[in-house]
């Protein structure tokens, strides 16, 4: 088999296997839903004295149930879609930004966190001023703790705020508003950090669950597209040992037959007059 196809071919087993993963996850994020769903409805039934029906009729937590898995999976092809690795964080944070009012994407570069993109927060911070975001983890409230911890970490505003190191340099968060952040891990490393929150208004079913999926299958897509870059890098150097022209060949072929004499400017096998002597 050569290089090349040896290389699609892993290529390609591990992008099944991220996609097997995701799903796995997927499933099992509407499997809790559901559960909730059923608990829901066991107790609004014994409140009202009513028995369940063996086929009720669908409810608002079922509605949203289907609603949120249907943009999770729409998310993860979109992700799929994603070939280079700006447009996986170019996607996501256009996806966060479906789950939530405000949302971000923002990158790790050493022991600092950078704007990627910002979305909700306004058309100076959107359009102009997302890169001029640096901030160190310290600086950065709950995304600097998401990439310290490698865990997603949220908090909520209380009457006086919120603790100092937990609001991100970029914004304020208003009075009961939630905010979650969500670390992209490549390889066991937080390479970047989504970002939401519900200030403003209402936002979708699920959102801080929908983030994490995100940002997990995010982090597949990136791992599976370096891991693929490295590959192709990883070919090139083995291509570069073997020159276009391959040199001088054997004075007969495989059938026995004597090749044609190379040319005066050609390689020859043959040793010269000073090799023959010596």
């Amino acid at each position: 088999m050569a290089l090349e196809e040896k290389v699609q071919r892993s290529s390609e087993e591990l992008l099944e296997r991220i996609r097997e993963q995701i799903e796995q996850e997927v499933r099992g994020l509407v499997s809790e839903m559901l559960t909730i769903a059923a608990k829901e409805r066991a107790t609004a039934a014994e409140l009202a004295a009513v028995p369940v029906l063996s086929a009720p009729e669908p409810t608002p937590v079922e509605s949203h149930t289907d609603e949120v898995l249907g943009r999770l999976l729409d998310g993860v092809r979109r992700l799929d879609k994603a070939s280079r690795l700006t447009d996986v964080l170019n996607t996501l944070a256009e996806l966060a930004g479906n789950e939530t009012p405000r949302a971000a994407v923002l990158t790790v570069q050493a022991d600092r966190v950078r704007g990627w993109r910002f979305v909700g927060f306004g058309p100076t911070l959107d359009e102009d001023e997302a890169r001029q975001v640096d901030l160190a983890f310290g600086e950065a409230g709950i995304v600097g703790r998401a990439v310290v911890t490698g865990d997603a970490c949220s908090v909520v505003s209380g009457p006086n705020g919120v603790p100092r190191d937990a609001e991100p340099a970029f914004t304020t968060l208003p009075l009961g508003v939630h905010a979650l952040a969500v670390p992209v891990l490549v390889g066991g490393q937080v390479m970047a950090v989504v970002y939401g929150d519900d200030a403003e208004r209402r936002p979708a079913a699920a959102w801080r669950e929908s983030l994490e999926v995100l940002a997990r299958h995010a982090g597949h897509c990136l791992e599976a597209l370096t891991a693929l870059r490295a590959a192709q890098l990883a070919l090139q150097d083995v291509e570069s040992f073997f020159p276009e022209n391959a040199g001088p060949t054997l004075p007969f072929d495989e059938g026995g037959v004597e090749r044609p004499k190379p040319e005066a400017d050609e390689p020859s096998l043959r040793p010269s007059p000073r090799e023959r002597g010596s």
